[in-house]
């Protein structure tokens, strides 16, 4: 970060052009962002406003490609004074890999940035992003997600959650994965009191650094729970069977701390009634612990036309259970209609193993 800091100390105008009009009056709202009072008015103050709240409509309209009804809406959360301001935003955010259709899509969730200061509060975050490794194809991805990452400090939010997630990760590309898959997690996750603890009970049990970023790059939010709550995640983990050097020891960890005990033991009532006793859905949990956070009504759906329409003896599934995770419309359905052509040709006589392959 000291090479970022280096390389981004003030930034000039040559990259973005705003308006020189400002004011020391600045609303305690928007002070994040630092707009000044001459680029904005949140809330109306003369009789000009009906004039500026038809400018702003018109502006999110034909600049921002928002719908019209959507425009009036937005309308009463952002009133601009004028397009300069706005027009240095969006010029800023095509440069990094924003299209118009990314554009409004922004715009509809986070109307407020359109009002932010483009040169010194939005740039710094753009540049840091992209300094660690985020694309122009993520970038609109990640910010949509969770515009609040817009409104955090840059120096005291932003990069020392980056360089928590960095010091467990230890690689750019693992936290900016982590970044892309969970937006809202790198902001409202307990970072130090959850994540760091958390981590280091898995390192204890002896769990490898690939499993360790593939929990926090595919379930961010199952890594920083509250650290009691991922304790015990942990040891019932490994009374279950699991083995902490295999990367299903720690998806099985994300399966159960993001399931409430009565959910959990709801699990096992519906699957006893397809005939799976509690060792044989323990058992399918060991092969393939993400067919456990399918609800009872999803597993049952697929269950029935596995079993009923394609005669699988339940018991069979039970030791393929990830064929529950395949969708049944787009993978399924249509692969039962080629295993009854394949039957009916005598050609198979097996049906498990075409619908895996």
């Amino acid at each position: 970060m000291d090479e970022w800091r280096r390389k981004n100390t003030g930034f000039g105008s040559k990259e973005i052009h705003q308006s020189s009009d400002t004011s020391n009056a600045v609303l305690s709202l928007l002070k994040t962002y630092g707009c000044s009072e001459s680029q904005f008015s949140v809330l109306p103050r003369d009789g000009n406003h009906h004039k500026s709240g038809t400018f702003t409509v018109s502006y999110l309209i034909n600049s921002c490609g928002v719908s019209p009804k959507l425009a009036r809406e937005l309308s009463n959360r952002v009133n601009l004074k004028n397009p300069d301001g706005p027009n240095a935003v969006l010029d800023l955010l095509k440069n990094y890999g924003f299209c118009k259709t990314k554009l409004a899509k922004l715009v509809g969730r986070h109307p407020l940035v359109l009002v932010a200061d483009a040169e010194n509060t939005l740039l710094p975050k753009l540049k840091f992003f992209r300094f660690i490794g985020v694309s122009d194809a993520g970038m609109p991805k990640i910010l949509i997600a969770n515009s609040s990452i817009l409104k955090r400090n840059l120096e005291k939010c932003l990069i020392p959650r980056y360089e928590i997630l960095k010091s467990v990760l230890c690689d750019d590309r693992e936290v900016v994965r982590a970044l892309r898959n969970s937006p809202l997690g790198f902001i409202y996750g307990d970072l130090v009191n959850a994540l760091v603890p958390n981590i280091k009970i898995l390192k204890q049990c002896g769990v490898a650094q690939a499993s360790i970023s593939l929990l926090i790059t595919i379930a961010l939010s199952a890594a920083y729970v509250k650290h009691s709550r991922f304790v015990e995640a942990v040891k019932t983990v490994k009374e279950i069977g699991f083995s902490p050097l295999k990367n299903n020891f720690v998806v099985a960890i994300s399966v159960l701390v993001t399931m409430r005990k009565s959910v959990w033991d709801s699990r096992f009532e519906v699957y006893q009634r397809w005939g799976w006793n509690h060792e044989m859905s323990l058992r399918a949990f060991r092969k393939f612990p993400g067919f456990m956070i399918f609800s009872g009504e999803t597993f049952t759906k697929k269950m029935s036309f596995l079993v009923k329409d394609m005669g699988w003896p339940s018991e069979a599934i039970a030791e393929y259970p990830q064929v529950v995770a395949y969708s049944l419309e787009k993978r399924i359905i249509p692969r039962f209609s080629v295993i009854k052509i394949l039957k009916s040709k005598g050609v198979l006589t097996c049906t498990l193993v075409p619908l895996f392959a």
